[in-house]
C-alpha cells in the first residue's frame, strides 16, 4: 500500500498541473467565444459565460489529462529504473499497474456525477444566457455597428445620429419568423422587407420598441406588389421578446445533452407516442456517459503501458503521446458509433461502448506482447 499511495500521489498530481493547464487554456479560447457570442452585452453576461464554457467543454479532456499524467508518473518510473528494482523485489506488473487501475477508478467517480447531473445544468444555463445576451446585446448596439440581428428580425442602416437613431435603414424580417405570425396573414409567410428614413430602437421591460420614419417597402416601383405600402408619418413596431424566445424555443430541435442521466432513464422508460429517432439519441447519450465515465479504467493502464515504453518522464512527450493515442483510437470509435447508431448499424449501446472497448482491445494487445519484459 505505500508503494500504491505513493505512485498514485504522483498520479492526481500530474493530473493537477495538467488540467490545471487545459482549464487556463480553455478559459482562454472560452473568453474570445463568449466575447464574440455576447457582442455587445454588459460585461457580467461575458464574465459569466467564461467558466460556463469552461465546465461545458473539461470533461472531454479528462481522458487526455489522466492518460499524460499516467505516462509521465510510469515514464520517470521506467526512467529512473524504479521498475527494475520493484521487480526485483518482487513485485509483479499486475501489480506495478494497481495505482494507474486505482487512478482511473477514481476518476470514474468523480466525472459521471459531472457528466450525468451537473454538465446538463451547465448546458441549459449556458443556452438560456446565450439568449439573455442577445436581448441584452440590443440596449447596448455596437456603434461601429451597421447591422443588427435578432430572432429572424434583420436591420441594415447606412449612418447612426448622436440619440442613437438610424439613418436609411432597411428592414427585414425571414421567411420562418414571418410565418409563425397570426394565422391568415399570408402577405408574410414569404418574408418582408421594408425600408425607413430613419428608425429608433428601445428597449421598455420585455418589450423592443422600433419607430419608423417613413417606413415603405424596400422598391417604391413594385407597384405590383399586393402588399406595396407607406407610411409618411411614425411607424411603431411593437415586439413582445419573452413571447418570440419562448416561439424560438419551442421549435429547437430535440437535445438530450440538456436533460440529466435520470431524466433520461425516465423518458426511456415510457416511450409511447415518442419518435424512434429521438430515443435513439437519448439512449445512446445515456449509455456515453457511462461509457465515458468507465473509459477512464484502461485510459489509465494504457498509459502506464506507454510510460512503461517511453521510459521518459518528459511532460510534452507524455502529453502527445496521450494525445496521439486518444485521436488514433478513442475519438475516432466515439465518432463511428454515433454515426452507426444514427444510421441505424449499431444498436446504441453498444455503439456507446465502443471506444472503450477499442481502448481494452489496445490495453491486452500491448500487455500480451510486454509480458516477456
Amino acid at each position: 500500500m505505500i508503494l500504491t499511495r505513493s505512485y498514485l500521489g504522483e498520479i492526481l498530481r500530474h493530473l493537477s498541473l495538467v488540467l490545471a493547464g487545459v482549464i487556463f487554456l480553455l478559459a482562454l479560447g472560452a473568453a474570445v467565444k463568449a466575447s464574440s457570442t455576447a457582442q455587445g452585452a454588459p460585461v457580467w453576461v461575458v464574465l459569466t459565460l467564461v467558466p460556463l464554457f469552461v465546465g461545458n467543454a473539461l470533461p472531454y479532456f479528462f481522458p487526455v489529462g489522466l492518460m499524460t499524467a499516467v505516462v509521465l508518473t510510469y515514464g520517470r518510473m521506467a526512467a529512473d529504473r524504479e521498475e527494475v528494482a520493484l521487480r526485483a523485489a518482487g513485485c509483479t506488473p499486475a501489480r506495478l499497474l494497481l495505482p494507474a487501475l486505482y487512478a482511473g477508478v477514481l476518476l470514474v467517480v468523480a466525472s459521471y456525477p459531472l457528466t450525468s447531473r451537473i454538465m446538463p445544468d451547465i448546458y441549459r444555463v449556458m443556452r438560456e444566457l446565450v439568449v439573455r445576451s442577445q436581448i441584452a446585446a440590443i440596449e447596448n448596439t455596437n456603434p461601429g455597428a451597421n447591422e443588427f440581428h435578432f430572432q429572424g428580425l434583420h436591420l441594415v442602416w447606412s449612418d447612426r445620429d448622436r440619440d442613437g437613431s438610424f439613418r436609411d435603414v432597411v428592414v427585414a424580417v425571414d421567411r420562418e419568423t414571418a410565418a409563425s405570425g397570426p394565422q391568415g396573414s399570408g402577405a408574410l409567410e414569404s418574408g418582408l422587407r421594408l425600408r425607413a428614413d430613419r428608425a429608433r430602437m428601445d428597449v421598455r421591460a420585455d418589450e423592443l420598441v422600433f419607430r419608423f420614419e417613413r417606413l415603405r417597402t424596400l422598391s417604391d416601383e413594385q407597384a405590383d406588389s399586393p402588399w406595396q405600402a407607406s407610411n409618411t408619418e411614425t411607424t411603431w413596431l411593437t415586439i413582445d421578446l419573452q413571447s418570440l424566445l419562448a416561439a424560438k424555443g419551442s421549435k429547437e430541435r430535440f437535445r438530450p445533452k440538456a436533460l440529466s442521466s435520470r431524466e433520461l432513464k425516465e423518458y426511456l422508460a415510457a416511450p409511447e407516442g415518442k419518435k424512434e429517432a429521438e430515443l435513439g439519441k437519448v439512449e445512446l447519450v445515456y449509455w456515453q456517459r457511462w461509457a465515458g465515465a468507465w473509459g477512464s479504467v484502461p485510459v489509465a493502464l494504457l498509459g502506464a503501458l506507454i510510460g512503461w515504453r517511453l521510459r521518459r518522464g518528459g511532460f510534452l512527450t507524455g502529453f502527445a503521446a496521450a494525445l496521439g493515442v486518444l485521436l488514433a483510437v478513442n475519438y475516432p470509435l466515439h465518432f463511428l458509433g454515433e454515426g452507426l447508431a444514427r444510421n441505424g448499424v449499431l444498436a446504441p449501446l453498444y455503439a456507446a461502448w465502443l471506444p472503450v472497448i477499442g481502448l481494452l482491445v489496445v490495453v491486452v494487445g500491448m500487455g500480451l506482447k510486454g509480458r516477456g519484459t
